[in-house]
C-alpha cells in the first residue's frame, strides 16, 4: 500500500509538471497535502502556492519561498530559486516518511529528545546499507529477495530525490518509473508488509542491489 501511495503521488506531480497546460510547480508538497479518498486513491491538494511555469523558471525562476519546514528544497529556501526539482526534493521527503513512519521533523527520543530532520537522519543510514534499521518498526522488515529489492528501490529513489544538488535529482518521469518497478516487485507478503499487516522476522536482506534512477541518476548523495 505504501509503494502504491508513493507511486500515485508521483504520478500526480508528473501530471502537473509534464501534462498540465501550462506546466505547474506545486511548491508545497508535504504528507499533509497528499490525501486518500474513500477508494484509497491519492489526491494532491493545496495548490494555493503553486506556480505556473514559464520557460525560464525551470532553471532560474525567482519566487517568494512558500516553505514548510522539513520538506523544502534547500536551493528554494536559501536562494529563492524555484524549479521543478523543488517538488522532487519535497516528494523525496514524503517517500522517507512512508518508509520510516517518522515525520519530516521529528523528536529523536534516543538522542536527548531533540528535533531532527528526517533527511539528515535517514540518508546516512541508506548510504551505510543500514536501511533496515530505519524502516517503520511497527511493521515487519521485508523477507524475500523481491521484497528487499522493492523497499530498496523506493529508498534509493528517495535518496536521489533529496540530493542537496538539484541538478543531480531525477526528473519526475524517472521517479515514476522507479516506483512502478518497485510496485511490480511487491506482491503477496510484500503487499501485507507495506500495508502494515505483516509480522515478518528480523532480516537485514541483501544490500548488493542498489537500484539506480532511470533519469538523471547520480552515484553519491551530496
Amino acid at each position: 500500500m505504501r509503494i502504491k501511495i508513493a507511486l500515485e503521488a508521483a504520478r500526480g506531480i508528473e501530471y502537473l509538471h509534464n501534462f498540465a497546460v501550462p506546466p505547474i510547480i506545486h511548491r508545497n508538497i508535504t504528507s499533509f497535502n497528499i490525501l486518500l479518498d474513500g477508494n484509497w486513491t491519492v489526491r494532491i491538494c493545496d495548490l494555493v502556492f503553486s506556480s505556473v511555469v514559464l520557460e525560464t523558471e525551470y532553471s532560474d525562476g525567482q519566487k517568494k519561498a512558500a516553505a514548510t519546514v522539513g520538506y523544502t528544497d534547500p536551493d528554494y529556501y536559501c536562494g529563492n530559486v524555484l524549479t521543478a526539482k523543488s517538488d522532487i526534493y519535497s516528494l523525496g521527503v514524503v517517500l522517507l516518511e512512508l518508509l520510516t513512519g517518522k515525520k519530516a521533523i521529528f523528536r529523536d527520543h534516543y538522542d536527548g529528545d531533540i528535533s531532527r530532520s528526517l533527511v539528515d537522519f535517514v540518508v546516512p543510514k541508506i548510504l551505510a546499507n543500514e536501511l533496515v534499521k530505519v524502516l517503520d518498526h511497527r511493521i515487519g522488515p521485508p523477507e524475500s529477495a523481491n521484497e528487499v529489492e522493492a523497499v530498496e528501490m523506493m529508498a534509493y529513489t528517495a535518496l536521489h530525490c533529496v540530493n542537496s544538488e538539484r541538478n543531480n535529482r531525477p526528473n519526475i518521469a524517472g521517479v515514476v518509473a522507479n516506483l512502478e518497478q518497485a510496485l511490480s516487485l511487491s506482491h503477496g507478503r510484500m503487499e501485507d508488509y507495506l500495508a502494515g499487516e505483516g509480522e515478518g522476522q528480523q532480516n537485514g536482506g541483501s544490500n548488493e542491489t542498489k537500484p539506480k534512477l532511470l533519469n538523471n541518476e547520480t552515484e553519491h548523495h551530496q
